[in-house]
């Protein structure tokens, strides 16, 4: 266990922001896929002409 004080609180703050960091990317690279396949779908929808 980390000693507490400024380093040990350095040292999970850092590991909070490399999790942070990897779940952004990971939810970007997501939408980025869903968008894609949406943007897919709907291409191949036929849509009422009003």
């Amino acid at each position: 266990m980390p000693p507490n004080g400024a380093l040990g609180s350095t040292g999970a703050l850092a590991d909070l922001k490399d999790v942070f960091d990897r779940a952004i990317a990971s939810s970007a690279e997501i939408t980025k896929l869903t968008t894609e396949k949406k943007t897919g779908l709907d291409a191949t929808k036929q849509r009422p002409q009003n």
